[in-house]
Order: C-alpha cells, then structure tokens, then sequence
C-alpha cells in the first residue's frame, strides 16, 4: 500500500491525476470517490508546506464541487496533463488497474448509493463526503440512505459545537490529537481515523472549549467538511 510521506519530499510541487471511471450509472459513487482521494491528498500535502497540481482524466463529475472538491489544474488525457502540469504526476489514482507510465498508482475502491435519490430530495453532497471519508479508500463502500440521515446529523451537531466554541477564549489546539491524525493521514489517507478522533474530542471534558475549536478547524482543512460555517450565523451552539 502507498505510504503518502514516501512522496511528500522533493523539489518543485508534488503531480497528481485523478482518472474518474467512464460509464458510471445512476448511484455510482466512484468516480467522486476517486477524485475525494485526489482532494484529500493534495490537501494533506498542502499541510506539509509542498505546492500540488492535480489533474483529472474522464468525464466530469457533476457533484464534486458541491462536495467540496476543488477544481483540477488540468484536465484531458494523461499526455495533455503532463504537458499542462510541467511534469508527469508522481500519483496516479484510479478505481482501475493503471497501464500508464511512471508514478506510484493508489487503488481507490468502488463505491455506490443504495438507493439514489433524485430531484429535491438529492442527499447534501457533504454528507455524502463525510460517508465517504469515514472508510478507507482501498475498501468498497455502500452510501446509504441511513447512514447519510447518520451523517447529515453528525455534520449538524459538529458544526453547532464549532460555533459555540468559537464564542469561547482561543487556547492551542491539541497537539497530540494533530499529530495523530497526520499520522494517520501521511501513512495511508485515513481520514476514518481522523472522524474518530474528532469524534472523542467532541465530548472530552479536560479539553478547553478554545482548544477544541482550533483542532476541529485545522483538522477540517483536509477533511473539507465545512464545521466552521455556522459561526455567526445563529446563536452559539455548545458549549462544552
């Protein structure tokens, strides 16, 4: 299995292409999922101070933006990215077996809605990200109806804590929780690991408030989650 940290160093920024699958139907998830581990990457990364340039290859994926995907540098074949990017990625990641050149390939596992939904009753996209993120790339996954309900609630109550934190003094975030959770992310992307964490800070009674809102909201760079949107916006939620 790649170790992230084996490609974190060298000169110049690090290249990355995300090859979204052709033909997905309705409920198929992969191709979001492919280009959510290019995302997820790139931003773990970013954290190391390393520029990313990140192509993707295929069909557009219609939901990316919305779960919070940022867009790609380049898109194209793999030929019209390299020349794009100035060199050719040093990551491929496809939900295929990858007959191209050069590079470290990561294998993102399939993924696909149980029940898709159409029209207005389309499941929040972050939610769908947060299902997503919560097992690891390399396993398949099934998204459905309950546990987007599961997490929509969890995203909820996340982001009321944040806000109500917020109102509280800044104090450091939890040093050992980050470094934990880098760990995690450098070795293998896991960002499960990082949801539980997250998960045992939410309700830890020997953290201050302050201390929670820092690590919640460094630590939401790369999950991509939006928990600092609802500061401001209504009153403070949590308080603990």
């Amino acid at each position: 299995m790649l170790r992230i940290v084996d490609h974190l160093a060298g000169p110049g920024p690090l290249r990355v292409c995300a090859h979204v699958p052709v033909g997905e139907g309705p409920g198929e998830l992969t191709g979001l999922r492919v280009l959510l581990a290019a995302d997820v990457l790139g931003r773990v990364v970013e954290l190391r101070g390393r520029a990313v340039l990140t192509g993707w290859t295929g069909p557009d994926v219609p939901s990316a933006d919305a779960a919070g995907i940022r867009p790609a540098d380049a898109t194209g074949t793999p030929e019209e990215i390299a020349e794009a990017l100035h060199g050719p990625p040093a990551v491929q990641l496809t939900s295929r077996a990858y007959e191209g050149g050069g590079g470290a390939c990561l294998r993102i596992a399939e993924a696909r809605m149980t029940e898709p939904a159409t029209g207005p009753a389309d499941p929040d996209a972050l939610a769908v990200r947060l299902v997503l993120l919560g097992s690891p790339y390399h396993e398949p996954v099934e998204v459905t109806a309950e546990a987007l309900d599961e997490a929509d609630l969890r995203l909820s109550r996340w982001r009321r804590a944040v806000a109500g934190w917020a109102e509280h003094p800044s104090k450091p975030l939890h040093a050992d929780l980050v470094r934990t959770a880098r760990a995690a992310l450098e070795d293998s992307l896991d960002a499960a690991a990082v949801l539980r964490l997250l998960d045992e800070l939410e309700t830890a009674v020997d953290v201050a408030p302050g201390a929670k809102f820092e690590t919640f909201a460094r630590l939401d760079r790369v999950l991509g989650l939006e928990l600092t949107r609802e500061i401001g916006r209504s009153p403070a939620g949590a308080r603990a």
